[in-house]
């Protein structure tokens, strides 16, 4: 073997591998940001996986992993997800919870598979959904649709 097809194959080699890692990379990056959801509308004010808002939102009555008590440690941020106003609420331990707001002064679950169970009392509801608790003002739905 010349010495050009041997530093050609070493080179080959090298860019093989650095390929590689690269998609790994990439692959690493989309799972860690929710990378199997399907990716929102070109009008779409939000991604499949909120961000914190800047202050935080607006703070909640919840009990979150089935907690017996309720605690304000949640926090509630109205966003327009493809024209659609979603109410999202987040829990002390990074989790969240989303919910579309529908005519008639009422939330829907917005994403997966547990049904959103919502019963008014006044001015506000009590939304249950998995071993997940919520107490929302009515004022959080503003306008719906």
């Amino acid at each position: 073997m010349s010495m050009q097809t041997s530093n050609r194959s070493r080179f080959l080699v090298v860019a093989a591998g650095a390929a590689v890692l690269g998609l790994t990379a990439a692959s690493v990056a989309c799972s860690q940001e929710g990378g199997g959801s399907a990716t929102p509308g070109p009008d779409a004010t939000a991604t499949s996986t909120p961000t914190a808002a800047p202050g935080g939102g607006a703070q909640v009555s919840c009990a979150t992993n089935g907690a017996l008590t309720y605690s304000d440690s949640c926090t509630v941020e109205r966003i327009i997800v493809n024209g659609t106003p979603v109410l999202v609420v987040r829990h002390a331990d990074g989790g969240f919870r989303r919910f579309d707001v529908l005519a008639g002064g009422t939330l829907a679950e917005a994403d997966g598979a547990v049904r959103a169970t919502v019963l008014r009392s006044g001015a506000t509801l009590e939304v249950t959904i998995g071993s997940d608790r919520y107490r929302l003002a009515t004022s959080l739905l503003g306008n719906a649709p």
